[in-house]
């Protein structure tokens, strides 16, 4: 393992922590579409989260196993569809012409199962973190917990934005002590 890859690890995981426990925060109140800023930082933080998935799977070796190649695989798939889900919710903060983007019958089944992709991939890495005891037990636990808050979030109705900064806030220090205990 080189430096460089723990210190990707390290950073990634802390910086996308914060972008998402802020991002989150920021969208409450925000009004159905979200804030633009928001939706930015949200957008960063996946883009960040890339890295992360990468470095927190190579940082932790051969304690991997099966489970957390395939959350570095399903994570980073899901993931990379999630940024660009999140990139038109974007344009629909700030332009209402862009509502009908993600209801095409094209798109319905990207923004169905890349989400899907993402949670499955976090509830992994949740997992073998737990699982590998290369980084603290309580940083996969907080991962597994935020997911699935975050993930309950969709059917709380008017409570949706608040639950999801539960979760994210859950997520995002799960996310900032396992890149803290990362060491180079």
């Amino acid at each position: 393992m080189t430096k460089s890859i723990s210190r990707l690890a390290k950073y990634t995981s802390i910086f996308a922590g914060i972008l998402l426990i802020c991002a989150h925060a920021l969208n409450v109140g925000s009004g159905e579409f979200g804030s633009i800023i928001g939706h930015l930082l949200v957008f960063i933080a996946h883009l960040l989260l890339v890295f992360a998935f990468f470095g927190l799977y190579f940082y932790q070796g051969e304690k991997n196993g099966i489970l957390g190649l395939l959350a570095m695989l399903l994570g980073n798939i899901g993931n990379i569809i999630v940024t660009a889900i999140v990139y038109v919710e974007i344009a629909q903060a700030y332009l209402k012409k862009a509502l009908p983007v993600n209801n095409v019958p094209v798109n319905e089944p990207i923004s169905m199962f890349g989400p899907l992709l993402f949670v499955l991939g976090m509830i992994l890495l949740g997992i073998s973190i737990i699982r590998g005891k290369v980084l603290p037990a309580s940083s996969g636990y907080l991962l597994l917990i935020g997911t699935i808050v975050f993930a309950a979030a969709s059917v709380m109705g008017q409570y949706q934005a608040a639950v999801e900064v539960i979760g994210a806030i859950l997520t995002g220090a799960g996310l900032i002590l396992g890149g803290i205990k990362i060491r180079y």
